[in-house]
């Protein structure tokens, strides 16, 4: 049988030009996460006589009902509800403000439009709650005692300087991972590449399996999936073989360069790999290289020759 093959003409790919981005930390933001990193040190206390507030955690049963009758799905135990969490329905949280312990509220809240569970978009709802129990959530100034409770740092200023090195270190990553992705769009956009459609039709294939695979695992179903997202499957099909075939455009371009500059990988990089991905599933190597055998091996490499191609691009980049 012929093997189909991806047919790739390079455009230049030195020196291709990007958008110039600086990583920038505002006071703003540093201050956003020390408040975050507040929480981690907080203490949860019953609430035994006062009333509910936006932050409390209310512990309720309720039972809904759509035209006087309870609905599937509809009802819950000791179920532990922050409210301002926007958990459940747009304004269900907001009317058990006030509520005390030992309280039954009938909540009424219509179900949005575009709800998932199609059957209850749109119709009126009403709740029978039952209070029956308030937790607040008590969060400690943020002091040099605190600071050593939730980090390695001892005092206030020293986190405040480890907070702001984390911030630039990911906005860094994101800023990276957008210059490649721009490089290489240009330079798959100047590229001459003929994809096969039986190859895109495979990538594609595997693309919908992964996504039932972490369905299934999940408990959903396609169908439930396609309808959260307002998609048909036809439209889903559409954007699975578009995502297909651009990745298989960009793969084959780094590849194409990878050949060009004479990119190598030694056995010990390929192990080290395998060694991550084996580690990853919770198997070992040998396992691992059973589970997907030699093409599988194969494929792990040729990503190693993705990554140096992406990287020299990269480096190669002219910002504007």
């Amino acid at each position: 049988m012929e093997t189909k093959t991806i047919e790739v003409k390079l455009t230049n790919y030195k020196g291709v030009e990007v958008q110039k981005r600086e990583v920038s930390v505002t006071p703003e933001e540093i201050q956003s996460e020390m408040e975050r990193a507040r929480t981690y040190a907080s203490t949860t206390v019953d609430k035994a006589d006062g009333a509910a507030v936006m932050g409390d955690q209310a512990v309720i049963d309720f039972v809904g009902y759509i035209d006087d009758a309870p609905f599937e799905g509809g009802d819950g135990t000791d179920y532990p509800l922050t409210l301002g969490s926007n958990t459940f329905i747009p304004g269900f949280e907001e009317q058990l403000v006030g509520a005390k312990v030992g309280d039954q509220v009938d909540v009424k809240v219509p179900f949005p439009e575009n709800y998932h569970a199609k059957e209850y978009a749109g119709r009126d709802a009403i709740f029978k709650v039952t209070v029956k129990a308030l937790r607040s959530t008590l969060v400690p100034e943020l002091n040099d005692e605190v600071v050593a409770k939730i980090s390695l740092c001892k005092t206030v200023d020293e986190f405040r300087d480890y907070v702001e090195k984390q911030i630039r270190e990911f906005k860094a990553d994101r800023i990276l991972q957008e210059k490649e992705n721009e490089a290489l769009t240009k330079v798959v956009e100047g590229s001459e590449i003929n994809v096969p459609q039986e190859l895109i039709e495979e990538r594609a294939a595997i693309l919908k399996n992964n996504l039932l695979v972490q369905l299934q695992n999940s408990g959903n179903t396609l169908e439930a999936y396609l309808d959260y997202n307002n998609l048909t499957e036809e439209m889903y099909n559409s954007y699975v073989s578009r995502d297909a075939l651009n990745m298989l455009k960009g793969q084959a371009v780094l590849l194409e360069i990878a050949k060009a500059e004479g990119f190598a990988y030694t056995p010990e990089e390929l192990e080290q790999e395998l060694f991550v991905m084996a580690r990853g599933y919770q198997t070992t190597v040998d396992s691992l290289k059973e589970m997907i055998g030699e093409a599988g091996v194969r494929m792990v490499g040729e990503d190693i020759l993705h990554k140096q191609a992406l990287n020299f691009i990269t480096e190669q980049s002219v910002e504007i």
